[in-house]
């Protein structure tokens, strides 16, 4: 909980949250905007994640990354589908 009120830490969050937002919009809607498809997306967004792998991490120590990243991207998904249907059952 005490990293939830670090100011450092919300900024980081505020930062990842905005920086974020502005490089999902231009990796969805480029492709669909040149007339590509979800497809196209998708393959799109798995060649950025390759690129962030190899440039960030020695090879070897990838395959860890990549295997906390896809762990944590399920629990995100997870909670944001468990809110979804919290505030649709609400009403």
């Amino acid at each position: 909980m005490a990293a939830e009120s670090d100011p450092e830490q919300i900024a980081a969050a505020e930062r990842h949250n905005r920086l974020a937002k502005q490089i999902v919009s231009e990796i969805v809607y480029a492709p669909i905007c040149d007339g590509g498809t979800m497809s196209d997306v998708m393959m799109l967004c798995e060649s950025v994640l390759v690129g962030v792998l190899l440039e960030c991490f020695k090879l070897g120590d990838d395959v860890k990354m990549l295997d906390l990243i896809v762990g944590r991207v399920k629990e995100r998904l997870a909670k944001a589908q468990l809110e979804d249907l919290e505030t649709k059952g609400s009403g």
